[in-house]
């Protein structure tokens, strides 16, 4: 998928989100639940990467710290952000819109990041018409460099040998084995049953424990986070089907797998899971990991029993 695609798919899902605003911090903070404070979408974030894009409210988090929006969203109608400020102003008004007042339960300071590279190709009629209207000597100095063509011509065709060479690789994987197993996973009989058997003593924990266990917790997004390469819609057992098996919708894994590297998956499901259902206890995560069949990722959270 193209980044400019995963971007407007990202903004269309936080968009179908219900939003509320945070009831501690203005429109460019959000909520710090941890430190109990209110920090800067700018210091977190750094600036929009690209033109005519602002701060969504509260850069897209709730007060429990969920991504339930995109932090970016493009500028309203009739409005523009050339200068990538942290909200759009009305175009050719030369002037920035005024930055809301800070919280008094304000975050520490710290330097804002520096702006990412923007992931959206410039494809505007201006943009089209400044191409067309090229001079004859700047569309004669592109003909004179052959190896863009020739780039432009193997790129393609290592695409398609790596795709091929890769799905060679997998059919023969496929005579020996009925299903992909995952690295590192250990799927033997006596394995799982083993681990199943501390299933018990982890009914009684809650979910949220897991989220204080961050050795624990750092070892399970090890295991479940990664998606297997071509063909892994013939394995399960990922974040993305253990989401499958809390109720959550497809759309929900493809925007918090979106969020990579920046924020875990797993770590947002169990956020998710928690808000949702306090009383969600280990051992329903323990359950529904022997479902998937990952005995390695229920050897991990038996450490907890």
């Amino acid at each position: 998928m193209r980044p400019q695609h995963l971007l407007s798919a990202a903004l269309f899902l936080a968009q179908a989100v219900p939003h509320e605003a945070s009831q501690h911090c203005n429109r460019l903070e959000y909520w710090n639940p941890d430190n109990l404070c209110c920090g800067s979408c700018l210091q977190r974030f750094g600036p929009p990467p690209c033109p005519d894009y602002e701060f969504s409210e509260n850069c897209g988090l709730n007060d429990f710290g969920d991504h339930i929006m995109h932090p970016f969203q493009e500028c309203p109608r009739g409005q523009c952000n050339p200068d990538l400020a942290e909200l759009c102003s009305f175009c050719g008004s030369g002037t920035r819109a005024p930055t809301p007042e800070g919280s008094r339960q304000r975050c520490g300071e710290k330097p804002a990041p520096t702006k990412e590279p923007c992931p959206l190709k410039p494809e505007t009629p201006s943009v089209l018409s400044s191409q067309e209207t090229s001079s004859p000597a700047s569309r004669t100095s592109e003909h004179t460099i052959p190896w863009q063509a020739l780039l432009t011509f193997a790129l393609p065709l290592v695409l398609v040998l790596l795709v091929t060479s890769a799905a060679i690789l997998l059919f023969a994987r496929k005579r020996h084995s009925p299903y992909l197993p995952y690295p590192g996973s250990n799927t033997s009989g006596g394995s799982l049953m083993t681990s199943e058997a501390e299933l018990p003593n982890l009914a009684s924990q809650p979910l949220s424990r897991l989220l204080d266990e961050l050795e624990v917790l750092e070892e399970l997004i090890v295991l479940l986070d990664p998606e297997p390469g071509p063909g892994g819609a013939l394995a399960c057992g990922t974040t993305r089907h253990l989401a499958a098996k809390y109720g959550l919708p497809a759309s929900w894994s493809t925007f918090a797998y979106s969020l990579r590297p920046s924020h875990s998956p797993l770590r947002a499901l169990i956020e998710m899971v928690v808000a949702r259902e306090p009383s969600a206890s280990l051992g329903q995560l323990g359950t529904h990991l022997a479902q998937l069949g990952r005995a390695d990722a229920l050897q991990v959270l038996s450490k907890l029993a």
